[in-house]
């Protein structure tokens, strides 16, 4: 999918959520929505990942560093003739790996030491010198297409305000650019199936988030429909 494609599914799922004001729905470019109806609204959508991407530790590159290590893992322990059973690891986000190479081979060996064992969860000391680890899960049985992979562990994180302040700070630069508007909205996604941005968002949130641009910024989080929003305020693209 386009990031124009991404954009408007993520729109449609919030405007089944949230009650918009009459008018008509455009898609564009800066903003990424118009709703033309008593006022022209212009709605900016931005996803609120928990970090920078750029940053090695971020779980944008850290989520391809651990795909890389546990396709790579399965790959050297069947190279070395190796069983087809399956394994289920899940990561420590606290620990970002460094060589997702280094990490593979790991993992490959951790499954030679552990290929005659029954089917079930390990134990931690199994595995305690690999702290990239948190679990680990032996499905012992064959499979002539057995595939090992990654199992996302819920840690319960809670909004942060001060990263969403830096995200409306960094659109309110980009929004001078803008089509004009009566007013502006800022829709804020937290997309809960995507562990680099799932995160608790709790009713007073926003409590102290104001906006020189954006009349309301929106957070949104997929599939539970939640939605909290700033207190309506009255900047426009005319101040």
């Amino acid at each position: 999918m386009t990031n124009k494609e991404i954009e408007k599914y993520y729109f449609e799922m919030f405007r089944r959520d949230y009650r918009l004001p009459d008018g008509h729905i455009e898609f564009g470019d800066k903003p990424d929505v118009i709703l033309r109806g008593t006022r022209v609204i212009g709605i900016e959508i931005t996803n609120f990942f928990l970090q920078d991407g750029s940053l090695p530790e971020s779980e944008q590159i850290q989520r391809k560093a651990r795909e890389a290590a546990i396709t790579r893992a399965q790959k050297l322990y069947q190279a070395q003739g190796g069983k087809n059973f399956e394994l289920t690891c899940s990561f420590d986000r606290s620990v970002a790996i460094a060589d997702p190479s280094a990490m593979a081979c790991k993992i490959a060996e951790l499954a030679s030491a552990v290929e005659d064992r029954e089917t079930g969860q390990l134990w931690r000391d199994d595995f305690r010198h690999i702290p990239e680890l948190s679990f680990v899960y032996l499905n012992a049985t064959e499979y002539p297409d057995a595939h090992w992979r990654i199992a996302q562990m819920y840690d319960g994180t809670f909004m942060s305000l001060d990263r969403l302040k830096t995200i409306v700070e960094g659109k309110e630069v980009k929004a001078k650019g803008y089509r004009p508007c009566d007013a502006y909205w800022l829709l804020v996604i937290v997309d809960f199936a995507d562990r680099a941005q799932d995160q608790e968002i709790g009713h007073d949130s926003l409590a102290n988030l104001t906006s020189r641009m954006f009349e309301k910024v929106i957070v949104y989080k997929t599939c539970y429909g939640h939605v909290v929003e700033t207190i309506s305020h009255k900047p426009t693209s005319r101040e």
